[in-house]
């Protein structure tokens, strides 16, 4: 347990503090059962939110709990994670957390795009969610997408180029600079955007498979079930706003 605990502290700094913390440890090994079930559960409390969130503002036009809860969700959402990945112990907890803000954030704003676009964008966008996941599976679990630390430096960067990108037309809106030229830019970040968060998606598989390898204890399932669903969030939230450009630009 210990020589495999080591290895995988050298590939993953997340839980790089793991051999010498036995305070955490439960005795049982990570297992591809044990992760499904607590992601299962991340999934389910993000999904009744959400449904609860968007059913409310379909029906009514309202957000639900109001606009000071749209604003503090996504900000205790992202509290929520960084506390999660810090603490082994408080994982479970902030993450279920996580789930709730984030379902009630998604569920709203999965609303409002529905009544803006309509022609079915949230279900084309789950199904287009659900089926990246699955690309990526196979490709991962075939091997033709191999994860070095090299793909790994690559995502890094393009995910930084994706955040400057993505507040450099921000600050372009607030100034009303957005013209035609900027959105062109803007369609092009928002589909470099998918691409690089479905890549994600393949570093999540490797951490997760590299987690249960190295007979890591199993609470830190918790960690990686959360950082799964981060990703996939990520890819709807995209897939999401190329839908509702595309759908703009037919009109």
């Amino acid at each position: 347990m210990f020589r495999a605990s080591r290895g995988f502290r050298s590939r993953n700094p997340l839980i790089s503090r793991m051999p010498h913390d036995s305070a955490v440890s439960s005795g049982a090994q990570a297992s591809y059962g044990t992760f499904l079930f607590k992601l299962t559960i991340l999934v389910g409390v993000m999904v009744l939110a959400g449904a609860l969130a968007m059913g409310t503002i379909l029906e009514s036009g309202e957000v639900f709990g109001g606009i000071v809860l749209m604003i503090a969700a996504p900000i205790v959402a992202f509290i929520s994670v960084i506390v999660a990945m810090r603490s082994v112990r408080l994982a479970p907890y902030f993450g279920l957390l996580y789930a709730l803000m984030q379902g009630l954030f998604l569920g709203t704003i999965s609303g409002v795009y529905e009544l803006i676009a309509g022609d079915g964008i949230v279900l084309t966008a789950l199904l287009g969610t659900a089926g990246v996941f699955v690309a990526m599976l196979i490709l991962f679990r075939s091997g033709i997408i191999r994860v070095t630390d090299m793909f790994r430096r690559v995502m890094f960067m393009a995910l930084l180029g994706i955040i400057f990108s993505s507040l450099f037309f921000f600050v372009l809106s607030l100034l009303g600079l957005f013209g035609e030229m900027a959105f062109g830019f803007y369609f092009v970040i928002v589909i470099i955007s998918v691409i690089v968060a479905s890549l994600y998606l393949v570093i999540d598989f490797d951490n997760i498979q590299t987690l249960i390898d190295s007979g890591s204890d199993q609470r830190y399932e918790w960690m990686y079930a959360l950082s799964l669903l981060v990703t996939v969030v990520w890819l709807y939230i995209e897939l999401l706003r190329l839908l509702l450009i595309l759908s703009q630009r037919r009109r």
